[in-house]
């Protein structure tokens, strides 16, 4: 087996190791409670809104995904932060219970497992909290496909700092790779780093560049697997991407 610190693959949560509308919409109904009236009508019509036709068509242009939807929204009709994390645990909790539908691509778990078999190491970054999170990746059976979580990572700065630490142990930007669903957050550190990127750019917003970029992961897993290949080959030299800027 392959040294454990020579390739590492960073991979985001939500949208990415697991896919489902089912826990924003319930984020955006337990939002819409709080506001109430006509402008709880006005938040779910607009993530409605967004989920079916992506940022460009819908009330919230500037969202990048469903979440984001429903706090621009929420804020826009006078919530508070704290009215919106206080939403956001809760829907947390109910994704750990039968009640939420969710999808963990099949196609991405087996290559994870198939990668880490092979001495890929797989970090789960999140910005999501530490609470609830053990709980709902053991329901998701995800566990096993990961070497460490890290939550409340506070992309892009935390990625940022995530990313040059695990330079510090592969050697060389070209060994690691970052896949995820929001380009500023998850894409963009990578490329600062010079790293490998994969963007799942569901809405085709195009907000920025990467190695690789598909609707779904589906589309991701034969260039994270020609990425692999290379990094345990001992492959994985700077790419030429690097950059100075920081976050």
């Amino acid at each position: 087996m392959a040294d454990p610190a020579q390739a590492v693959l960073v991979t985001d949560f939500d949208g990415t190791l697991y896919r489902g509308d089912g826990p924003v919409r319930r984020y955006a109904a337990l939002t819409a409670e709080r506001l109430g009236g006509p402008a709880g009508r006005v938040l779910l019509d607009g993530v409605d809104g967004f989920l079916a036709t992506g940022a460009p068509g819908s009330a919230v242009p500037e969202a990048v995904d469903g979440w984001e939807a429903v706090a621009l929204l929420g804020l826009r009709h006078g919530l508070e932060q704290e009215d919106l994390d206080a939403a956001f645990l809760a829907t947390r909790e109910w994704m750990n219970g039968p009640g939420c539908a969710l999808e963990v691509p099949s196609g991405y778990a087996d290559l994870l497992a198939r990668l880490r078999a092979d001495g890929v190491r797989v970090v789960l970054a999140t910005n999501s909290p530490a609470e609830g999170l053990d709980l709902l990746l053991r329901r998701l059976e995800l566990l096993p496909l990961v070497d460490q979580v890290v939550s409340g990572t506070g992309k892009p700065a935390g990625l940022h700092r995530l990313l040059r630490r695990e330079l510090a142990l592969t050697g060389a930007p070209g060994r690691i790779l970052v896949v995820g669903d929001h380009w500023r957050n998850d894409i963009a550190p990578g490329l600062v780093l010079g790293a490998a990127t994969g963007y799942i750019d569901r809405f085709g917003r195009a907000d920025g560049p990467a190695d690789a970029v598909a609707a779904e992961v589906e589309g991701l897993l034969d260039p994270l697997r020609a990425w692999a290949a290379g990094a345990l080959a001992g492959g994985g030299q700077p790419s030429g991407k690097q950059s100075n800027e920081e976050y």
